[in-house]
């Protein structure tokens, strides 16, 4: 199983539980680090009378998986389909509670790996961040993630919550980035100089979601709600390459981290370790060392010894659009069962079906790629 130092702490693996619901409690943090997982973010602590964040008191359920037009379907789910993450009103726990929990997490045995204890004061509000980080640390937090997302009225960084928080604690800090109107290129070297020693990213996303229930003619869950999922890992994947490009601090990659090759497309660009959360909704806390045992079978196959022997690989590849000579498309003659299906999407007409077999005029071919 591939080790990692992240930030100061030592994980037996890459995978971390992200800050949600399947890490709200010592019970579920136990379970989440019997299925394997190298460390966890606890849900969000925050300040009631600074920020009321809700505390699942809107109408349940809360959370909806969605991977096709009509809802959820278990087949595409265990093809790791693409899927979409609803949720609201998720609860919040006070500063008491959680020092409740890692004072249980905390007894010697109940559990040996790292707790990220996630905290989010109030927008403008310093001292807000200052106190819950210096109680969280007092606690017995291993490392601190900010969340500086958890306000969807918040759309961009504020890189001195971080210094403010660096100047009061000893513990490692980590900025969990969500913004998605910042500019990474801009925001994440602010917040390195700020003094952060790690960089989580994309969080969930800032802007409201909903679908709709054609049948009964409503949105489900009855309103607008929080997104995430597998499908949006390739918005993060980009995020947090230029993210990557831009700092030397370690990242750690979140959102779309559904199985094994996933958290090794972070790692390509540069990711130490991946966050999970959406996953462990869709296929409980056992996808925990799926992830783990997949990244160890690919390092195997590889002959990589440390994940720094691969990590960042991908973003060499990373190339300003220029123009080329288009690419001509080409038919594998002996594969071709002349089915139609490349002649029906070809925005060129460069495609004919002669017989059993495709044909492409080099001519009217436009080098596009959709067949």
């Amino acid at each position: 199983m591939p080790k990692v130092n992240f930030a100061g702490l030592k994980l037996k693996n890459p995978v971390i539980v992200a800050s949600a619901t399947p890490s709200i409690s010592a019970e579920k943090i136990k379970k989440a680090a019997d299925a394997g997982a190298g460390a966890v973010v606890t849900k969000s602590v925050v300040l009631p009378e600074k920020n009321g964040k809700p505390a699942g008191a809107y109408p349940k359920p809360r959370f909806m998986l969605m991977n096709n037009s009509g809802g959820y379907d278990p087949v595409i789910a265990k093809k790791n389909g693409f899927f979409s993450f609803f949720r609201l009103g998720e609860p919040y726990p006070t500063p008491e509670e959680m020092i409740s929990m890692l004072d249980t997490l905390k007894k010697p045995g109940y559990t040996d790996i790292p707790i990220i204890v996630s905290i989010c004061g109030a927008p403008n509000d310093y001292e807000s961040w200052v106190n819950l980080a210096k109680s969280m640390e007092n606690a017995g937090a291993d490392a601190l993630e900010l969340n500086m997302h958890c306000w969807p009225v918040i759309k961009y960084t504020d890189p001195m919550i971080v210094k403010a928080v660096k100047d009061v604690v000893n513990i490692p800090v980590i900025v969990k980035l969500m913004a998605i109107n910042d500019n990474p290129e801009i925001v994440a070297p602010q917040v390195e100089l700020a003094g952060a020693d790690a960089i989580t990213g994309l969080g969930t996303f800032g802007f409201r979601a909903m679908e709709i229930d054609v049948e009964s003619g409503k949105p489900y869950l009855g309103t607008f709600h929080g997104l995430g999922g597998s499908w949006l890992r390739s918005v993060s994947l980009a995020y947090m390459a230029k993210v990557r490009q831009k700092v030397t601090i370690p990242i750690s990659g979140v959102t779309g981290v559904h199985t094994w090759e996933d958290a090794v497309k972070y790692m390509l660009i540069g990711a130490s370790t991946v966050q999970v959360c959406g996953a462990i909704y869709a296929h409980g806390y056992k996808v925990l060392s799926d992830i783990a045992n997949g990244i160890d079978n690919y390092m195997e196959k590889h002959n990589y010894k440390t994940i720094e022997d691969f990590k960042g690989k991908a973003l060499s590849g990373i190339k300003v659009p220029e123009y080329n000579p288009p690419v001509i498309a080409k038919v594998d003659d002996d594969k071709c069962t002349g089915c139609t299906e490349c002649a029906d999407v070809c925005l060129f007409d460069a495609i004919s079906i002669e017989g059993r077999n495709a044909k492409i005029d080099p001519e009217a071919c436009d080098g596009c790629g959709v067949c």
